[in-house]
């Protein structure tokens, strides 16, 4: 007999599949949306940390700041001094950041933190363009010699000249340049390197090839000069790097010779000065330390907030102050609970009820998969030692309970604790799992204990383990994050493929294993 209800799931289907397919091709046809546009930013916090004994006597301290200009964008900046003057102001090119006091106590911490969004930047130099014969005042300054950068030297004539640089069109002779700084043996920076002594020894750090990077480049009459900076990346370091531009074209084009970067400058390089500079400037005998901190977050591209007209949540959540990685959690949940009820319905793969493995691969986000975890089954092993220890005392259900929570929280705040102590920064975040998906899981797990025996309830833990895992792959799917981002009406069809699997059916996965000899041909009767 007809299933009277097939035709209205099918129509139900239909129509949930057809509808985001017309949102979507009308956005990308008639408002002219584009994944440009989607694309999330990095946003990167830097924490500059700084550190000296003053003795009670005056002291200053003087660095460098970055500015914004079409690489960097620059917000959120605060400092930290007690006990010293801090002030900023503009010295030639560069900000120029000092921090001064009359009477510096020792153990003296200064801290400046700021965020800051980078784009990268890319050139195309044209291969007929010649060396021009003069160039603006303004950058004339940056074809003359300097301390560090022998132009004028017989060397660096002669090497110009064996390289085919002091001739030809000026890409060409960038081309070698780059070619010889970038080949020579790369050394740990142990001070400063200048150009002779790099192309002598056949072996520098970042400031010596550039240095030598811009004596040739301005000995063959090319307009050079150094650039200071951060290379970006997670975590804490006092490590600077240098860097080239040269004047082509009425541009400052970026080189880097160390990390093979010709005319370009990648996206995580942070330009802290320009000119042959040191970082840092300090009053000697103040035992002076200093260490950058930096974190990453991804935030939504100012254009997808600009652009997108029709049910914009990304620029819901900035005018209501939300983080945009509260959207990703939410935008994601969806898929998470089709990939449970995959597992669940077609796989036969028993969990922990129907939200909690995407609930806790969604906080996993935090810590990572590996530490997330790790700290998911220390809980329930403090919960099967604690169901352990209590089961005598007879209490009754909802105390248990209680008495699981506080052990719970108990439990995530020591493991975060010893995890610090012990340097593991990512299972220290176990505090940021919400303790409310902590709590359920730990919960679900003692009724398993209780209800079933030990066999069924690690069962049923390491079917959750495993479709967690599978959660957290798809959850943190950086094309999939921006997909939903820009076009939300895709979980319209998470709702047709469950209302699919509603109906399901058909032979799960673990039962076609289970039965197999049964199912094939000739089988058991």
């Amino acid at each position: 007999m007809p299933d009277p209800h097939a035709r209205l799931v099918r129509a139900c289907i239909a129509a949930l599949v057809a509808l985001p397919t017309a949102l979507i091709a009308y956005k990308l046809t008639w408002l002219g949306y584009s994944l440009s546009d989607v694309m999330p930013r990095v946003r990167y916090t830097v924490a500059l940390d700084m550190s000296l004994d003053g003795h009670d006597g005056a002291a200053k301290v003087r660095t460098f700041l970055p500015q914004s200009d079409e690489h960097q964008t620059l917000s959120d900046e605060q400092d930290t001094a007690p006990g010293m003057h801090f002030d900023s102001e503009q010295v030639g090119l560069n900000r120029q950041a000092v921090w001064s006091g009359a009477a510096v106590a020792d153990d003296t911490h200064l801290a400046h933190s700021f965020s800051v969004l980078l784009r990268a930047q890319r050139f195309r130099i044209d291969p007929s363009l010649a060396v021009p014969a003069i160039y603006p005042p303004s950058v004339a300054s940056d074809l003359r010699p300097e301390t560090d950068i022998q132009v004028d030297d017989p060397d660096i004539a002669a090497t110009l000249h064996r390289i085919g640089a002091d001739t030809g069109p000026l890409r060409a002779r960038l081309r070698a340049i780059f070619e010889l700084t970038a080949g020579l043996h790369q050394r740990p920076f142990k001070g400063t390197t200048d150009a002779l002594t790099a192309l002598r020894l056949g072996e520098a750090s970042c400031n010596g090839k550039s240095r030598l990077f811009v004596a040739l480049a301005r000995a063959a009459g090319i307009p050079a000069r150094l650039v200071g900076g951060l290379i970006l990346h997670g975590g804490r370091k006092r490590t600077s790097h240098q860097w080239v531009e040269a004047y082509v074209g009425g541009h400052w084009v970026p080189f880097d010779p160390t990390n093979r970067h010709f005319a370009e400058l990648p996206e995580h390089y942070l330009v802290l000065y320009r000119g042959d500079e040191a970082l840092f400037r300090h009053t000697s005998d103040i035992n002076f330390d200093y260490a950058f901190a930096t974190t990453t977050a991804m935030v939504p591209s100012p254009r997808a907030k600009e652009s997108f007209k029709v049910f914009n949540v990304l620029a819901l959540f900035d005018r209501m102050g939300l983080p945009f990685s509260l959207l990703r959690t939410l935008l994601m949940l969806p898929i998470g609970a089709l990939i449970v009820v995959l597992f669940r319905n077609v796989i036969g793969l028993p969990t922990f009820g129907t939200f909690l493995p995407a609930l806790l691969a969604a906080a996993a986000g935090q810590t990572g998969l590996g530490w997330g975890l790790t700290g998911v089954l220390i809980v329930m092993a403090v919960v099967a030692m604690v169901r352990a220890a209590m089961q005598r005392l007879q209490l009754l259900h909802s105390p248990m309970l209680a008495i699981l929570l506080a052990c719970v929280v108990i439990t995530m705040l020591t493991t975060s604790l010893l995890a610090e102590g012990a340097g593991q920064t990512h299972l220290a975040r176990l505090s940021f799992f919400p303790i409310a998906v902590l709590a359920i899981a730990a919960e679900r797990f003692y009724l398993a204990l209780s209800e079933q025996d030990a066999t069924s309830a690690l069962r049923d833990l390491s079917g959750t383990i495993v479709v967690v895992t599978a959660c957290y792959v798809l959850m943190n799917s950086l094309a999939l994050q921006i997909l939903l981002s820009g076009f939300p009406e895709i979980l319209l069809y998470v709702v047709a493929a469950n209302i699919y699997l509603g109906r399901w059916i058909g032979v799960r996965v673990s039962e076609y294993v289970r039965f197999r000899r049964l199912l094939s041909p000739g089988g058991a009767a």
